[in-house]
């Protein structure tokens, strides 16, 4: 079973374990020491979460601080958000704002099961409140990207609590760098929400920390492998840690190479024809063909011709696409092409 634990599907704890991290993971935790927010932003299957959570762990075992991770992927408004929040909060501090609350489900170790607000109570009161409370704790706040409702005092409440409690720390991931950015602007008109985050990214592994990720877990199972097999996985998967530790998990478990590589390059093909067709939402079939475009490569002076898009366009569609979802890269000719080869894959297929 040693095996099953080094290609381990839950979140990571233990920073020995995140191969390659070690440069993200130093700058968490500087800033963390700095009493600084972080935003950790990248690809899906990047490992944002388990950077997250191990830096995070790493930091209060030397510090005294508790960790609180809370899964936001489905919360589209502040309300939701915030009851998601309580949640994982102590029974000590939900006391403490018992006015707010209509329903608390408790679960174990004293975290309640779910929370539910009162119909007219404030949910950016309740959070400031609830945060207020806490001593010495790192919030982590995990794909907050879909979060579009009432955002604006949704984060105005962490940064009051923020700004007001020395003992509180947040992190945000997200895997839409431009909308995560978003929470963070401000006009003329708001008060800041509080010190620009720490913006760390979390990009693909380089080959050989992908390869080396591979070896040393197929080596701990016992499972023989090729060079040239893993060469193959690292082709069409590419080096995302999510994916290749989706592979060595199934070889461990008793699939083939071949088995293994299949099941998860449709998975993989799936997940990024999915995230291609909400990027696309709301815009022209231009841009569905400029991503046909770019898995195979192009110029900027060919994108423009053969799709006919403005100038203006083409670049804000690049723009989203390079520093945004980061699937895009330039090289040293001017040829843009989709780098990631699972969504390649997709683009090609759209």
């Amino acid at each position: 079973m040693k095996c099953i634990g080094f290609f381990d599907q839950r979140p990571r704890r233990d920073p020995k374990t995140l191969f390659g991290r070690e440069r993200e993971i130093s700058r968490i935790v500087r800033a963390f020491e700095a009493n600084s927010w972080v935003a950790l932003l990248g690809p899906r299957m990047a490992g944002k979460t388990s950077l997250a959570i191990a830096s995070s762990h790493l930091f209060s075992k030397e510090n005294g601080y508790n960790v609180v991770f809370v899964d936001l992927r489905n919360a589209t408004t502040s309300r939701q958000a915030t009851e998601r929040i309580l949640s994982r909060l102590p029974e000590s501090v939900l006391q403490k704002i018992a006015k707010y609350l209509s329903n608390v489900t408790l679960g174990a170790g004293g975290l309640s099961g779910s929370i539910h607000l009162r119909q007219h109570a404030s949910a950016s009161r309740a959070l400031e409140d609830a945060l207020f409370e806490l001593e010495k704790t790192i919030l982590i706040l995990d794909e907050i990207q879909n979060l579009v409702q009432g955002v604006v005092p949704f984060m105005r409440a962490l940064a009051t609590a923020f700004n007001e409690n020395d003992g509180l720390l947040v992190v945000f991931t997200g895997s839409y760098a431009g909308v995560l950015r978003k929470l963070f602007e401000t006009s003329p008109s708001d008060e800041p929400y509080g010190r620009p985050p720490l913006q760390v990214t979390v990009s693909p592994w380089p080959e050989f920390t992908a390869v080396d990720f591979l070896k040393t877990g197929l080596e701990e199972c016992g499972v023989e492998y090729t060079d040239s097999e893993l060469g193959m996985v690292l082709w069409k998967l590419g080096t995302l840690p999510g994916w290749l530790n989706l592979y060595g998990l199934r070889r461990c478990l008793g699939d083939s190479d071949e088995e293994a590589l299949s099941a998860v390059f449709s998975m993989g093909i799936r997940d990024a024809r999915r995230e291609l067709e909400n990027f696309l939402k709301g815009r022209t079939p231009k841009a569905r063909m400029a991503l046909r475009m770019l898995s195979y490569g192009a110029t900027w002076g060919e994108l423009l011709q053969k799709t006919g898009m403005s100038k203006e366009t083409l670049s804000r569609l690049l723009d989203a696409l390079m520093n945004e979802l980061f699937i895009v890269a330039k090289d040293e000719v001017g040829v843009y092409r989709i780098s990631d080869p699972l969504y390649r894959y997709a683009a090609e297929r759209l």
